[in-house]
C-alpha cells in the first residue's frame, strides 16, 4: 500500500470512535528485539552450516532421516540469512524507500521456510513411525530415493502455494509493516485477517496433528515393546525385535541362560527418534504462541516477541544435534578441531579435498 493510502487509513481510524490500533513505537523495545534477531541470525548461520557440512563430509550421516534433517537445516539457514532485515526495519526511524520491496520478499521467504520446517518435521514423524512400527522390509520400499525426493519437494511446495495464492488473489499483502516496524503482512490491507487465518490454518493444524499422532503411536509401540521384552522368559529363547516380530535366540544363549538385549539397531533407532522428538517439542514451543496471535485480534503487542520466538527455533536444532546425536557430535568435534582424518566414514568429497591438500603439500616440500 502506498503512503497516501496508508495515511488515509490512519486518519480514518483516528476519526473513528474505536481505539487506535497498537503501534510498536517504543524504540528501546525495538532495539532489544532487533538485537535478539541479529544474535539468532549469527548463531543459526554458524550452527546450520555445520550440520550441512557434517553430512557433506561423512557418509555415516547420509541416512534417509538425515536427508530431512538437512532439509530442515537449509530452511533454517535461509531464515537466518534474511532475518537481519527485520532488525533493519525495527531500527529504522523512517521507512527506507527500498524497505517495502525487500520486506515483501523477506516475509515470503520466512513464511515458506517456517512452513517447510513444520512439514519436514511431519515427514520425519512419518519416517520414524514407519521405521519403528512396521517390518524392516517395508521401510526401504516406501522411502526410496525417488519418493524421498518427491516428499522433500512437497515440504517446500505446499507452504509456497498457500502463501502465494492469497497474495495473487488479493486476499492480503506483505511488505514493511509500519504498525509493528516488521517485515510481514500488511496490517492496513482490508483482507489482512483472511490472510492471517489462511497462513495459520495452512501451516499449523494438519502437520501438527500428523506429528502428534505419529509420536503417540511411536510411544505406544515402544512401551508395548518393552513390556513384551519383560514378559518373555529367558528359557523361551525368543526376543522381540524393534519391528514387533519375534526372533529366536541363539542356541549358545539358550544353554547359558543369559538374557539377550535387543539388537543394537533397536536402541539406536529409539535414540534417534527421541532426538527428533526433542526437535519437534522445541519447534512447537516456539511456533505455537505466534500461531495463537494470528487468530487473536488484540494480540499485536505480543507479535514482535512471538515472531522473535519463532525465529529463535532456527538456531536450536544444531544445538540438539551437537549434544544429543552421537554421530553428529563426533563429526562436529572433528570439524571444530579440524581433525579431518578422524571424521568417520569420510565422503568422496572430503577424500578429494584431502588428496588435493596433501598433493600441494608434497609439491611444496
Amino acid at each position: 500500500m502506498d503512503r497516501q493510502g496508508e495515511s488515509s487509513m490512519e486518519s480514518l481510524v483516528s476519526n473513528s470512535t474505536e481505539d487506535p490500533p497498537y503501534k510498536f513505537d517504543d524504540y528501546a523495545q525495538r532495539v532489544i528485539v532487533a538485537t535478539l534477531i541479529l544474535m539468532i541470525s549469527i548463531l543459526g548461520i554458524i550452527g546450520n552450516s555445520h550440520v550441512i557440512l557434517a553430512v557433506l563430509l561423512s557418509k555415516k550421516l547420509r541416512t534417509v532421516t538425515n536427508a530431512f534433517v538437512v532439509n530442515l537445516c537449509v530452511a533454517d539457514l535461509l531464515t537466518c540469512l534474511v532475518i537481519p532485515w527485520h532488525s533493519v526495519a525495527l531500527l529504522s526511524r523512517n521507512q527506507l524507500p527500498v524497505l517495502g520491496v525487500i520486506c515483501g520478499g523477506v516475509a515470503v521467504v520466512i513464511f515458506a521456510t517456517v512452513g517447510c520446517s513444520i512439514y519436514t518435521l511431519a515427514s520425519i514423524g512419518l519416517n520414524r513411525l514407519l521405521l519403528i512400527k512396521r517390518p524392516r522390509t517395508t521401510y526401504p520400499k516406501v522411502f526410496t530415493p525417488k519418493k524421498t525426493t518427491v516428499l522433500l519437494v512437497l515440504t517446500w511446495l505446499i507452504p509456497l502455494v498457500f502463501i502465494l495464492s492469497p497474495l495473487l488473489l488479493g486476499l492480503g499483502s506483505v511488505g514493511y509493516n509500519s504498525q509493528l516496524h516488521f517485515c510481514g503482512p500488511d496490517r492496513w490491507h482490508k483482507h489482512h485477517r483472511i490472510f492471517d487465518v489462511i497462513i495459520a490454518v495452512a501451516l499449523y493444524p494438519v502437520p501438527f496433528t500428523t506429528i502428534t499422532v505419529c509420536y503417540i503411536l511411536i510411544w505406544m509401540h515402544l512401551r508395548g515393546h518393552v513390556r513384551r521384552m519383560v514378559s518373555i522368559p529367558m528359557e523361551t529363547g525368543d526376543y522381540t525385535d524393534v519391528d514387533g516380530s519375534v526372533a529366536p535366540r541363539s542356541p549358545a544363549a539358550i544353554r547359558s541362560h543369559q538374557p539377550v538385549n535387543p539388537p543394537q539397531i533397536s536402541r539406536r533407532q529409539q535414540e534417534i527418534t527421541k532426538n527428533m522428538f526433542y526437535i519437534v517439542c522445541a519447534f512447537m514451543l516456539c511456533l505455537t504462541p505466534y500461531t495463537i496471535c494470528l487468530f487473536l485480534t488484540d494480540s499485536d503487542a505480543l507479535k514482535p516477541y512471538a515472531a522473535a520466538l519463532v525465529l529463535f527455533n532456527s538456531c536450536i536444532n544444531p544445538l540438539i544435534y551437537a549434544t544429543k546425536h552421537r554421530d553428529f557430535k563426533a563429526v562436529f568435534h572433528c570439524i571444530v578441531r579440524r581433525q579431518w582424518d578422524n571424521i568417520p566414514e569420510p565422503s568422496d568429497c572430503l577424500k578429494a579435498v584431502r588428496r588435493g591438500i596433501c598433493g600441494r603439500g608434497s609439491r611444496s616440500a
